[in-house]
């Protein structure tokens, strides 16, 4: 009798633990992911799943990810961009181009392979892209020699207030495919040439104005990004069939935009939630870590 109740028990603790489940925007045939997701509800970032800085990469000059601008407090992940302070400036940074700001980012400690992606975020009124993308799928050294691929798929790359106005509330998302040898940002300019490869439009809201729910579907035959539920631009799925690791953060983008107005840091983007859900049909349904 006791061992019928217990069996009851778990069946009723079961049923409640999917109940409380995020359900997927997607519909059915979807099961949540709770080793990507994360509600950043606690004291800390989960070093389970995240880093909070880049293995592979020191950051963007002028900025570099330091890691004391990640936290998670108030419910949501907080990604800063600082003016670093002259005094405040390592010889070897000032050296090295990393001597004007501080940004931040967060990368997945495991790949993923399809899925539907989510995240409510909100951006800094600045002009530093606030970003939500997946990339990264050679560990080194493959990814520094010949003869393969490294993949980004940008969920979206937003500025709450770009220094060049045409930007203002512009959405921008965009695919890459490198090939290697590949190092962050200095050796990446030789691409596979891909249709569709990116799209810019114009909101009718201020990114650093209040959250936004962001999705993007990536299937073994399609790609489709939205925006508050609501399709924004689609592809074909020609090359994205490698695990990547999933990415937020925020960067100078002095060749794209210039440089922020100092004025306007410190800035924060915040991630309220990441939710991901993979297909019940899905083939590949083991994370692979480093």
């Amino acid at each position: 009798m006791k061992t019928l109740q217990v069996m009851a028990l778990l069946s009723l603790v079961s049923v409640a633990v999917r109940a409380e489940m995020p359900v997927c925007p997607m519909g059915e045939g979807w099961v949540f992911a709770p080793e990507f997701s994360d509600e950043f509800d606690g004291d800390g970032l989960d070093g389970t799943k995240w880093w909070d800085f880049n293995p592979e990469w020191y950051g963007r000059k002028p900025g570099y990810f330091a890691r004391e601008n990640v936290a998670v407090k108030d419910g949501a992940l907080q990604l800063t961009a600082r003016v670093q302070k002259p005094e405040e400036v390592t010889v070897e940074n000032k050296v090295r181009g990393y001597d004007k700001f501080t940004t931040s980012t967060v990368k997945s400690k495991k790949r993923i392979l399809y899925g539907y992606f989510e995240a409510r975020c909100k951006s800094m009124r600045a002009s530093v892209c606030n970003a939500f993308w997946l990339y990264d799928p050679l560990n080194p050294p493959a990814k520094y020699r010949e003869g393969s691929f490294s993949e980004e798929i940008d969920i979206f790359e937003v500025f709450g207030k770009p220094a060049k106005t045409e930007y203002d509330k512009v959405y921008c998302t965009t695919v890459h495919r490198f090939c290697t040898p590949y190092v962050e940002s200095i050796a990446n300019y030789k691409q596979t040439p891909l249709p569709k490869k990116a799209a810019k439009q114009k909101m009718p809201f201020d990114f650093a104005a209040d959250f936004h729910v962001y999705g993007f579907l990536w299937t073994p035959t399609e790609m489709k990004w939205f925006v508050d539920g609501k399709e924004v631009f689609a592809r074909d799925n020609d090359y994205y069939s490698t695990a990547l690791h999933v990415m937020f953060d925020c960067e100078i983008m002095q060749d794209w935009v210039g440089l922020p107005d100092p004025a306007d840091l410190p800035g924060t983007f915040s991630i309220d939630y990441l939710r991901v859900w993979r297909s019940k049909d899905d083939p590949y349904p083991m994370a692979k870590g480093f």
